[in-house]
Formats: C-alpha cells, sequence, structure tokens
C-alpha cells in the first residue's frame, strides 16, 4: 500500500515465484503514518522489542525484501486499503467521555456494519501471513505451524475463510485515553501469539484497535462476546473492555525504552515545534 521502492532484489516472490521481489510493508505504511505527529513527512519513531532487546530506526516501518513481487504485494493492497478506511470510521464512535487526564469508559460492544466483512478477515490473515514468512532470525517473527497454509489460500487466492479462521476487534484504550481525537494514534504493535481457552489467538494493534485472530478448531471462545466474531457477517459489533489497557501494557515500557532515542532524532524538528529552554 503507498508507493512501492523500485526493486533492487533478485529474490523469487513467495506466491507466484515472479523475479524480482519488492520492498514489501510488514504493516502497511498508511496505518505506519497514523503514528507520526507535525510534521508527519519527517518525524522519526521507533520499533522496540523489551522482549529480545532490540531498538530499531525507523521512518515508514519495516520492509521485507524477499517476501512478494508487486503484483502479489498488491493483492494485499486492496485488504489493506479498505481496513484502513473501516478503522478509521470505527475511530470515531464515542465509547466515553474525558476530562483532562481523566476517561470515563463505557465498556460493551458496539454495533457497525461492513458490506465485504471477510476483506477485512484477510487483511488480518495478510498481515500474519507476512509476519509469519520472515527469518527466524527476525524478531517479529511469529510461529504458525501449518496454518501459515490456510493464512495464504486466504488472503492471496480468495478462499472461502474457514471456520478455524475467525476474526474480532476491540478497541485500544490506551490510545483512546491518550488523545482527545479519535483520528490520532501513537503506536502500532506487531503480531504475538497466545493460547486463550486452548486456542490459538494472535493479536495485532494498528489503527487504534486491537485485532484478536483465532487460529484453530472449534467454536470462537468466549475470549470474546459471540456478536463480536466477524467471519461471515455484515452486522458486526466491535467490543470495549478494561482488559484492553492490560492487552497493551508493553507500550509504557516501550515509551520510557524508546523515549531517548525518539528524543535525539527528532530534535531539530521538536525544537522549532515546541521550544527548548
Amino acid at each position: 500500500m503507498g508507493r512501492q521502492k523500485k526493486s533492487t532484489f533478485s529474490g523469487t516472490c513467495k506466491i507466484c515465484s515472479s523475479i524480482p521481489t519488492i520492498n514489501s510493508h510488514l504493516i502497511p505504511e498508511a496505518f505506519v503514518k497514523e503514528i507520526f505527529f507535525h510534521p508527519k513527512a519527517d518525524e522519526k519513531h521507533m520499533l522496540v522489542h523489551n522482549d529480545k532487546g532490540v531498538k530499531l530506526q525507523s521512518n515508514t516501518g519495516r520492509y521485507a525484501p524477499d517476501l512478494l513481487c508487486g503484483k502479489c504485494d498488491g493483492i494485499l493492497g486492496k485488504y489493506e486499503e479498505s481496513a484502513l478506511a473501516l478503522l478509521k470510521q470505527l475511530r470515531l464512535v464515542k465509547i466515553g467521555t474525558k476530562t483532562g487526564t481523566t476517561s470515563h469508559i463505557n465498556s460493551g460492544t458496539y454495533r457497525f456494519r461492513v458490506e465485504k466483512v471477510d476483506d477485512f478477515v484477510r487483511f488480518a490473515c495478510g498481515i500474519l501471513w507476512k509476519y509469519a514468512s520472515l527469518p527466524e532470525d527476525n524478531p517479529s517473527v511469529i510461529k504458525v505451524g501449518h496454518f501459515r497454509e490456510s493464512l495464504e489460500l486466504v488472503c492471496f487466492h480468495d478462499a472461502p475463510v474457514p471456520s478455524t479462521i475467525d476474526v474480532f476487534l476491540e478497541r485500544d484504550l490506551l490510545s483512546v485515553s491518550a488523545f482527545d481525537d479519535p483520528h490520532d494514534v501513537f503506536y502500532y504493535v506487531t503480531p504475538s501469539v497466545d493460547v486463550v481457552d486452548d486456542r490459538r489467538m494472535i493479536w495485532f494493534s494498528v489503527g487504534g484497535f486491537i485485532i484478536y485472530v483465532k487460529l484453530d478448531n472449534g467454536e470462537p471462545s468466549d475470549f470474546a462476546p459471540s456478536v463480536c466474531w466477524m467471519r461471515g457477517r455484515k452486522k458486526c459489533h466491535f467490543n470495549v473492555s478494561m482488559r484492553a489497557l492490560h492487552t497493551n501494557t508493553g507500550i509504557v515500557e516501550s515509551i520510557h525504552t524508546a523515549r531517548d532515542d525518539l528524543a535525539r532524532l527528532n530534535r531539530k524538528i521538536l525544537l522549532p515545534q515546541r521550544g527548548v529552554r
């Protein structure tokens, strides 16, 4: 999604075997740009893996140079565009009130409608496929076992979404509490794998929401209200729960870890904007 850099790679596309591959964004560039402050074109940001002691500087997120050709990357692009538009729309839904630094959140489910809901499921599957296809030594790689093939069929080959895969959305309350303006987003979180109610669950955060993906046999767990599971529905709901504060609690540690690096990287930008005594 967004402008692609001209390819200088000789790798083979993992989907169609075409040569060459391109610099493919792991998190779509448009979602990365949402976390920039003003001026959006210049500010640097950090990618932090606290558990692995890794800090990386980035302007527009991280690329994978040997995953996809331009055509196959474009297949994911159409799902990424629709997901971006949906999450922007859902961020406008009022879920509570805020006075100063005090927020009052109304927990519960919030209704929304989407014409092609499985396109959002395909978007989520595309993100997971990319992170599952990274080299073993990449700090962001995730392990999904044989489900990698299912993810590939769903996001690249328009296969029906199987019952083993389902998705629900939960509003990211750290993002809500940080900003009054629902358009503002200040981080994204790369995918993590866990087991919830004996089912493999993967979650990541973009656009002010936590996206949970179930990868396992059996009915969806009650980790989310039943109306929130999205596969095959047009009338959908996203969830609001105070547990979301705990899901992304590592963000607070990451912000502290990266604070000095960000100040150094952005010093020339921040000085004229905000002033330093």
